[in-house]
């Protein structure tokens, strides 16, 4: 039977090529189209989870308020934060502290090599308990328990030392504050580009001032925390006020209730900006409108595959009706429609899979990302996208089907089946919602690409085209 199938569909499929190609081709385009913007959001919502504990770390985040009013809402705490959450506050497992607010861009020296570097953090050894960056290199109980010590990445590696085993060389980092000489005690792979943390080099947090260890009033660190059950978070923010009270002995922020705001690790790449963040991020909203944009498209490119199988259902009119007359079964029509618009999506799959890795390196560009299909693999996208695939592949087979077979055979023998009202009145609507998609779409793009070229193209009432910015290691200077 399946056989039988096959060679229909090929048969179909070779007889008119010009417009099989047409067919297939839109399909190809379609599904390429949504499938890169469904990569894309995948990606987005992929952020962070790679870590094995990502549903019980939580990023605690800097609210102030005087009376009901909140003034301040920062992605930054204290120093002193995670140490006093952890020894006052139940439900808390573990902490980290990552501080790259303080001198983020230093020199960095080995032997007669010297260069300008970002991306440099120091983190305590938290670090490595509650995030699964990879070492390659080094101990992770161990590579950052003690001052002046340092984890670089493989590209950093390769950098300063070439072939050469990176353990136990000392770098010197000299920063707009002081100079730390630090012992390279790890190496660990680049940070994956869906994590909100980037960061080339990683300094013992003890190798930090003394005072700034556990100090309540610069608000420059990262604090991480991971809870024993993500139900302890309200319960959290509702004690620190309380808490912070005994920690508050200067008279900066003395007049301001201190408190808390537990993000979620997984949910801070698309959570709006605040203060102080370490990256531009995405925006929630947007994915919400591309999954719309993607499914209208996927719907034009089916109503499009519909509408042309329909308009050639003419032809094959008598088959169906020869078919019926000698005996096939309606389930065995419907089956063998079915078959052909699997194989046709089949192939316009492929095709589609072959243009998006053809355009996604230029995309990557255009949104400053590195999106594969791997994260499809990531929770239960893979099954989403199987469920759309299959309910497109229903569709664009049943109605073109049942077209066919809701006419009584000798209809379909004379070829007058297309001038049913019934029939007439299905293909309008398809043409109708096909059209409003499209127009929808082309709408926002246009509306998008003025945005973009006011954005670009708008006078900001000074002239920067004589305008530099020069970087030194006591801070920049313009």
């Amino acid at each position: 039977m399946i056989g039988n199938y096959w060679n229909s569909a090929y048969r179909n499929l070779m007889k008119r090529k010009g417009f099989s190609f047409i067919n297939v081709f839109g399909l190809a385009v379609g599904m390429a189209s949504a499938l890169l913007i469904l990569t894309y959001v995948t990606f987005e919502f992929s952020f962070d989870k790679m870590h094995q504990k990502y549903e019980r770390i939580f990023r605690v985040e800097s609210t102030f308020y005087e009376g009901e009013v909140q003034t301040d809402y920062w992605a930054s705490s204290s120093f002193g934060y995670g140490s006093a959450m952890k020894e006052n506050l139940a439900g808390i497992e573990d902490y980290t502290r990552v501080v790259s607010l303080y001198q983020p861009e230093q020199i960095v020296k080995y032997g007669e090599l010297t260069l300008r570097e970002n991306q440099i953090a120091y983190a305590d050894p938290g670090f490595f308990r509650l995030f699964d960056f990879e070492l390659v290199k080094g101990d992770k109980a161990t590579c950052l328990s003690m001052p002046r010590q340092v984890v670089i990445t493989e590209r950093i590696a390769r950098k300063y030392f070439q072939d050469e085993d990176p353990i136990g060389k000392i770098l010197i980092f000299t920063g707009p504050y002081d100079k730390v000489v630090c012992e390279v005690t790890g190496v660990m792979k680049e940070m994956p580009s869906n994590s909100h943390i980037h960061y080339n080099f990683l300094i013992s947090y003890k190798s930090l001032g003394q005072y700034l260890h556990d100090y309540w009033y610069k608000h420059e660190v990262y604090t991480y925390v991971l809870l024993d059950s993500p139900e302890r978070k309200e319960e959290i923010e509702k004690a620190f006020p309380a808490m912070s009270e005994k920690y508050k002995t200067d008279e900066a922020l003395k007049n301001k209730i201190w408190g808390v705001s537990l993000t979620p690790l997984a949910d801070i790449h698309l959570k709006p900006q605040v203060g102080y963040e370490a990256e531009i991020k995405g925006n929630r909203t947007a994915m919400i409108a591309l999954i719309f944009a993607a499914i209208a498209i996927l719907a034009i490119a089916w109503i499009n595959y519909i509408n042309l199988t329909v308009a050639r259902s003419m032809e094959r009119a008598k088959e169906v009706g020869v078919r019926r007359v000698i005996g096939a079964f309606r389930k065995q029509l419907v089956s063998q429609f079915l078959f052909e618009a699997l194989v046709m999506n089949l192939v316009a799959l492929v095709l589609a899979v072959g243009l998006i890795e053809l355009i996604l390196p230029y995309f990557n560009q255009l949104v400053s990302r590195t999106v594969t299909f791997s994260v499809w693999l990531t929770g239960y996208w893979w099954l989403l996208l199987l469920i759309v695939f299959v309910g497109g592949i229903f569709l664009s087979g049943y109605y073109p089907a049942l077209a066919l077979l809701n006419r009584k055979p000798i209809t379909l023998l004379k070829g007058k089946f297309l001038n049913s009202k019934s029939g007439e009145g299905t293909r309008k609507v398809l043409v109708v919602v096909q059209y409003t998609a499209s127009m929808i779409l082309l709408c926002g793009t246009l509306i998008v690409f003025a945005q973009l070229n006011f954005m670009r193209n708008q006078s900001l009432g000074v002239k920067t085209a004589r305008l530099w910015l020069s970087n030194f290691p006591d801070g920049p200077k313009a």
